[in-house]
């Protein structure tokens, strides 16, 4: 018990310090600007990349980064205090029911642990799996279309009949919505999508993702054709 209090205290304190460092030029929050990164976003607001993953923990790189969304400079205190404190009472709750309650098979511990079994679903539609049945792939007809023309997005393995935003942006950078379209009952998608005719880049990638980030599959990045 007393070890994770201390550990607990340690997330607290190291949290309040990435918080305390939030004192720079963008204030509380800054706006995403299209072709961003990580990177450019820390120089700019003056803070580190390592603060702007703690304060965004829906951010799991530059690709995640949405055109036009605001980020947090600060991080949410309150909730990572309240996340570290359910996180330790449930370990420490799962420690207690394993001695009694061991299965004879995994199917077994899942089924007496459903959060557990939701966080591993979660874990495989992060890493591009639908329902652990097939990995997530993307292609566009043409596969290298011009800056302004119309291409068809085609993807399967895609979670089931879900809202998904279909967006676009140079490959580890801050991408801008394309358009919205809904996975079929199945896990496919298809759509006829225009790209802009400003494309800054010259490489440029088209990525299906779910609405609230959560998980994202993407085509392979093109040259875009300028004739």
């Amino acid at each position: 018990m007393l070890t994770r209090a201390l550990a607990l205290s340690g997330l607290i304190v190291t949290a309040s310090v990435g918080s305390a460092a939030a004192a720079n030029v963008c204030g509380a929050d800054v706006e995403v600007q299209p072709g961003d990164t990580l990177s450019s976003i820390a120089t700019r607001c003056e803070v580190t990349e390592g603060l702007l993953l703690r304060a965004n923990p829906r951010i799991d790189g530059s690709a995640d980064l949405r055109a036009g969304q605001t980020l947090s400079l600060t991080g949410p205190m309150d909730k990572l205090k309240s996340m570290a404190t359910s996180a330790g009472e449930g370990l420490s709750q799962a420690a207690d029911n394993v001695g009694s309650q061991v299965k004879s098979s995994v199917e077994g511990f899942l089924g007496d642990n459903p959060q557990l079994q939701s966080n591993i679903r979660d874990l495989g539609t992060r890493l591009g799996l639908s329902e652990g049945e097939q990995p997530a792939d993307v292609s566009l007809d043409p596969a290298s279309p011009a800056a302004g023309a119309t291409v068809t997005v085609s993807a399967t393995g895609l979670p089931k009949d879900q809202p998904v935003i279909i967006g676009g942006g140079g490959p580890g950078s801050a991408f801008v919505e394309l358009d919205q379209a809904r996975t079929t009952p199945e896990g496919t998608l298809q759509a006829a999508v225009r790209l802009p005719t400003d494309i800054a880049t010259d490489r440029y990638q088209i990525s299906v993702r779910s609405e609230d980030g959560s998980w994202k599959a993407e085509a392979p990045a093109f040259i875009v054709d300028r004739q």
